[in-house]
């Protein structure tokens, strides 16, 4: 039986700690891998007031964002495949828990793999954890890798 792992990542870096702990977690040979970035879109639509002269910056803009996180994707992508798992990668355009979410519960995911970036105080008060928040809601069982931090481990 062929497990499925989502590995939702971002651009901060954290892929690599993914990519470096995915394989000790399970077995390569008996999963399959879906490699996922969640892209926030600047505008759901854009306001009556825009020129219509911002709608190929926009576009520009999104172009931009879309390149970086596939190749944020590819690094982590080649690192898995090189440990010997079946891998598949995909960028999504929405809100960043809707689209882990979404993407785990239609492709059957058994298991999500987040990162959390571990921020305290007001950081975390403003910006919600999206781990935390996938956790709660999600379809299946959800694994958090925690950021390292240097300064605890000097």
């Amino acid at each position: 039986m062929t497990n499925k792992v989502l590995v939702a990542i971002d651009t901060t870096g954290l892929s690599d700690l993914v990519a470096e702990t995915l394989p000790a977690q399970v077995r390569p040979d008996q999963t399959e891998v879906l490699v996922l970035q969640v892209v926030e879109p600047f505008f759901y639509s854009a306001p009556p007031e825009m020129s219509p002269g911002y709608q190929p910056e926009m576009e520009s803009r999104r172009k931009e964002r879309r390149e970086g996180a596939e190749n944020t994707l590819n690094s982590a992508v080649e690192t898995l495949r090189h440990a010997g798992f079946k891998v598949g990668s995909r960028v999504v355009e929405s809100e960043i828990k809707e689209g882990i979410l979404t993407v785990a519960s239609e492709w059957g995911a058994d298991l999500i793999v987040v990162t959390s970036h571990a921020r305290k105080g007001v950081a975390r008060f403003l910006h919600r954890s999206v781990a935390q928040g996938i956790a709660h809601r999600a379809p299946c069982s959800v694994l958090v890798l925690r950021e390292r931090n240097e300064k605890a481990a000097a």
